[in-house]
């Protein structure tokens, strides 16, 4: 007797969700039963191209010989298998294009801590990606961050290949605008500051700016802080001269109409003002980083 591979498939199903071993009671060629016990190694419930095969061979074992397999029915199924195959082989080639694809480029992931168990916020310059066991890592300042926990990329401008960092050093300690691009937001502000120190990531420079002037209109949180988090003004207050992840704003005038832009800059805080009529509050932010090429402005 032959038993169909939609038994086999529900079976396989079932006995993953009682606890991860398969029992089958089959047909023997001698008219008897045998009780097969096989371990399953994959628990997640959604059925790969191994579990595919060791359902075709558990069906061709446990046939009927004087009825056996249709040879067009057994090579329909191993053409299921075949594309099953293929497509995974396609799904893995498309993550690792997309993970080359982020070097040189900011990105920012959220990782669950080894250590604590803890979420953590990671947010810099892809340095190089790392495959291991079919798996992707992006490579960010020394600490491997699988890809698929990447949720942001941020476009930088790239600095030509015969730039160096001192083609740039012109800019240290000159008050300069520079424009900002959000990727997330996929908007620009120009910032006004003092440059202090020129650094290279993967061939982009980048200008660290200080006393940097603007509206704040949000904080990005951590998951610890959140449960402690009242209100912007006490937040600022409890995180002076310390980093923070703030989202800044500003009204500029777009096809004759007043249109409001926000960007998320990192940066220390240095002070917090309040404008007595609006109510907004002002921050000035030291060592923001922007790639010296978007330098617009010199005085």
């Amino acid at each position: 007797m032959r038993i169909p591979i939609r038994f086999l498939t529900v079976a396989l199903i079932l006995s993953r969700k009682r606890g991860g071993y398969m029992s089958t009671n089959a047909v023997q060629n001698n008219g008897g039963t045998e009780s097969a016990y096989q371990p399953l190694n994959r628990n997640t419930g959604n059925l790969g191209k191994d579990d595919f095969l060791n359902l075709l061979v558990t069906q061709l074992r446990y046939q009927d010989p004087l009825n056996p397999m249709d040879d067009k029915e057994f090579i329909a199924q191993m053409a299921q298998f075949t594309s099953m195959e293929q497509m995974q082989n396609m799904n893995l080639t498309m993550t690792n294009t997309m993970a080359f694809g982020m070097v040189g480029k900011e990105v920012r992931a959220v990782i669950q801590d080894e250590e604590s168990g803890e979420l953590q916020e990671v947010i810099g310059i892809v340095d190089s990606v790392r495959l291991d066991k079919g798996k992707a890592y992006a490579v960010i300042d020394g600490r491997d961050v699988p890809v698929d926990d990447i949720t942001d990329v941020f476009e930088t401008f790239p600095a030509e290949p015969r730039q160096k960092i001192t083609d740039f050093t012109n800019l240290i300690g000159k008050n300069v605008t520079a424009v900002f691009i959000d990727g997330k937001r996929e908007q620009s502000m120009e910032i006004v500051g003092d440059v202090s120190e020129l650094s290279l990531t993967n061939g982009v420079v980048y200008s660290h700016m200080d006393n940097v002037n603007g509206v704040i209109d949000d904080v990005v949180l951590s998951e610890e802080e959140e449960g402690s988090f009242v209100d912007l003004e006490t937040y600022l207050d409890g995180h002076m001269d310390q980093e923070i992840t703030a989202v800044l704003k500003t009204t500029v005038e777009q096809d004759g109409e007043t249109v409001t832009r926000k960007v998320t800059v990192k940066g220390i805080l240095r002070s917090v003002t309040q404008d007595p009529g609006s109510g907004e509050l002002s921050v000035r932010l030291d060592d923001i980083r922007v790639p010296a090429n978007n330098v617009v402005n010199i005085k």
